[in-house]
This record gives C-alpha cells, structure tokens and sequence, in this order.
C-alpha cells in the first residue's frame, strides 16, 4: 500500500490482520478503516525497487506494479548432511518420520505446566520429535522426543518430516520450500498473519497457545500428517521452485540493477505524485456527479417553467 501498489480492501487484506482474501462484509469494514501509520508510508514511499519476502505460494492473487519484486524463499537452501547424531535419530522413526517442533526462543517464557502440556501431547504420537527448547525437561516428556538447545532447522525439513511445529515467522517459509505441512502455534507481529496464509492454502492448522491442550496438540498433528496437507504443501513447494532464476539471483539482479541505473525511477508509478482524492479519481467523480445535478436542476426548471406557461 506505501509503495502505490493497488490494495483493494475488499480482496487485499492488511498486513497483520489475520484475514484472508475472502472476507465478509464486518472484515471489509476492519480492513478498509485500518492502515498503515502515515509517517512509516512516508518513508518507505520513498524506496525505487521493493523486494518482497514473500513468493506467490504464499500471497493471495493480488495487483502488484513493476518495481515490486517477490524474492520469498531468498534464504532458503536445499538441505545438507545432518551432524551423525541426529541422522541416526532421524533414521530409527522408520515408517513414521519424524516431527519438528521449534517456536524461536519464546518458548524459553512459557510454563512448566503449558511444557508438561506440551510433551504430553507430544508424547501420544507414533513420531519421533526433535524439539527445540531452552527450558526445564518437563517432567511428562516422552520416549520419542529429544529436546536441543538448537537444529539444523532447514536441514531436518527433509521427505522423512511428516510435520513442522512452528510459531511463523519468516523461517517458516523454509517449510513451503521443502514441502512440510505445518501446525502453527503464533504468539505476535506477523506470526497470526503468515500462519493465516499457510491455513488458507491448505497447508497447515493454527492453535492458540493459550488455550491449546494435550488433545488439541496431537490432534493437530495428526491432521496435518494427512495425505491432503502433505500435497497442499507440495504444491506449494512445486509453485516455489517452479520460478526462472532464484529468489536470491533475483534479489541481487535487482539490487545492481537499482545501482547501475543511479535508481530505478522509471518503474515508479505517478500515483507517488497525486494527491489521495487524485488517486481515487474523486475529482473526477465530483465533475461528473455536478454535471448529473445540473441537468437535473435544469430539467426541473424547464418543466417548471413549462407548467406555468
């Protein structure tokens, strides 16, 4: 929207509104009266060339204007050897696969009572965890899951993860680009926002970390390892992979670009240089509409005038 890029509030949902590209009519109303602070537009308006972390495996269809480049998926790489101990934990779930399970460093601030929650719900599947979390073992915590200060994030999400327990954020994306289905469990920022997204497109189940149960946990995780979620998210990672160059070739192509040209003014659009009623063309409309009003006014008075004769 700060950039000009057409952002209609019937279809185009704003950024960390939870909402998707199918709205109803109390949501269009929450979507149009919000915005973006007018001082942080100023600033970014500003910019020649947007590059967009995003990919359209993940955006809703939406217009969008030659100087916005999606380079979502920029971080991602295919997935290296894993350190001999994990590869033989990996490699014991058999059949099963394994299940990943990190919310960032939040997690470190949750309870032992929401941590025993946790591992129990953990523990009532046939998968094997790496669980990523900096906290006390919790007491409940089950013979299939291993608990690690840090992972290989990116190079566990390989064909044997059934499932990719995340709180979504950006790093998330690296489970579209390895085709994991996700159970999200969001706590602020954009997090609700992305997971929203993943839910829409089939490719993962959000849960309230608040309110969520040992029930609620395996459940979801159980929903996911259906055979449906696992190709929605391998579509996805199909509509990833599936671009002409990489998102990070393009990034840097368009970076150089932007300083080989002194700028990249020519791809900005004039709406930069209207005014908000210019852009919506409510001079236009008002021209138009005191036209209309004029020729009733003077059909009235020549039926006026006519009557009296």
């Amino acid at each position: 929207h700060c950039g000009q890029m057409p952002a209609p509030p019937s279809f185009v949902p704003g950024a960390m509104s939870k909402l998707t590209d199918k709205m109803d009519f109390s949501e269009r109303y929450s979507c149009t009266a919000t915005g973006t602070p007018t001082s942080a537009c100023e600033l970014m308006s500003k910019a020649d060339i947007w590059l967009i972390r995003t990919y359209w495996d993940f955006e809703f269809p939406r217009p969008f204007l030659p100087n916005f480049k999606y380079v979502g998926g920029i971080h991602c790489r295919p997935a290296k050897p894993l350190p001999e101990d994990l590869e033989e934990f990996v490699q014991s779930s058999g059949d099963d696969g394994i299940v990943i399970f990190t919310l960032g460093s939040m997690i470190n601030n949750i309870t032992k009572e929401k941590a025993n929650m946790i591992a129990s719900g953990l523990a009532q599947i046939p998968q094997k965890v790496l669980w990523r979390y900096r906290g006390e073992k919790p007491a409940t915590l089950g013979a299939n899951t291993r608990i690690y200060d840090w992972i290989p994030q990116n190079d566990l999400l390989h064909p044997k993860t059934r499932a990719f327990i995340t709180h979504g954020g950006t790093n998330g994306i690296e489970a579209i680009y390895h085709g994991v289905p996700m159970v999200g469990i969001p706590m602020f920022g954009d997090q609700p926002d992305n997971m929203v997204h993943m839910k829409a497109k089939g490719a993962a189940v959000i849960l309230n970390v608040n309110f969520m149960t040992t029930e609620d946990l395996r459940d979801a995780i159980n929903t996911v390892i259906n055979y449906k979620y696992k190709e929605n998210a391998m579509r996805l990672s199909s509509i990833h992979h599936d671009r002409p160059i990489s998102a990070l070739k393009e990034a840097v192509f368009w970076i150089e670009f932007t300083l080989r040209n002194k700028g990249a003014k020519h791809l900005r659009v004039q709406a930069h240089e209207l005014t908000w009623y210019q852009y919506h063309s409510l001079d236009v409309l008002g021209f138009f509409l005191t036209i209309v009003l004029l020729i009733i006014f003077i059909f009235i008075k020549t039926c006026s005038f006519c009557l009296h004769c």
